[in-house]
């Protein structure tokens, strides 16, 4: 099995260079969890990589997911800029990594969303994202919060908490076919599924290193079973004709 693991860029001006650190270290240890899986990963920046490369990588996968990453423009749902503190968007990674997501959809791609790619995946249905919550990032040294999610092991065989959280937007309108899984204990849509095909969303981060090794490979396995039951499903339905 091949990941392709789609985040926005490599390199930032010297102002974001901590919060890059960050995603650097949250993207190198989900590219470990899937190659201790057996699987095979790659690691793609859509803020800069060739659309072409992009595209070619997304047909060639057997799964997608979508990384964390910087606020999602809100003209793309319709909406001004609401928030308190006004971060540059990152436009050409939102387009290309909707291109990818609508890719999954024609192609019925199992597809896998986190943080930024949980917003992105609902944003790309039609839906839109609360610009602003409080109680999900840490103030400190350390900027992941543990938020309480009942119900979290439902999600997935063998997912447990912690949900590792550090975010200030989160899901509102839900896109077509996409549904509410899990809230916070606040009430934020911290998990989200399509009805019919084999997409996930959670909000936290079931790639950072101290629970990679149980989140994110139960969350890809669940995945990517949604989509080979969603295959059998088709195939029945031909050869029952």
């Amino acid at each position: 099995m091949h990941v392709a693991l789609f985040h926005v860029r490599t390199r930032r001006p010297r102002a974001g260079a901590e919060y890059q650190r960050l995603l650097d270290a949250l993207n190198g240890s989900a590219v470990a969890a899937v190659e201790d899986m057996g699987w095979t990963a790659s690691l793609h920046a859509a803020g800069s990589d060739p659309e072409h490369t992009l595209r070619r990588a997304s047909r060639e996968a057997d799964v997608v997911v979508l990384l964390d990453g910087d606020d999602i423009d809100p003209s793309l749902y319709a909406q001004s800029d609401r928030r308190p503190t006004r971060t540059p968007y990152e436009r050409r990674a939102d387009r290309l990594q909707i291109a990818v997501i609508m890719d999954a959809v024609s192609q019925r791609r199992p597809l896998l969303g986190i943080c930024r790619g949980h917003q992105l995946l609902n944003v790309a249905l039609g839906g839109t994202l609360r610009q602003h919550v409080s109680g999900h990032r840490g103030t400190g040294a350390d900027p992941f919060v543990d938020v309480a999610v009942p119900g979290i092991a439902t999600l997935a065989p063998g997912l447990l908490p912690p949900a590792l959280c550090t975010h200030h937007q989160a899901v509102d309108e839900l896109g077509r076919g996409l549904h509410a899984v899990l809230h916070a204990d606040d009430g934020v849509i911290e998990a989200i599924a399509h009805e019919t095909l084999p997409f996930l969303g959670v909000q936290w981060h079931p790639e950072h290193p101290a629970v990679a090794r149980a989140q994110l490979q139960g969350l890809l396995r669940a995945v990517h079973r949604r989509g080979a039951a969603r295959e059998i499903q088709l195939t029945s339905r031909v050869v029952g004709r």
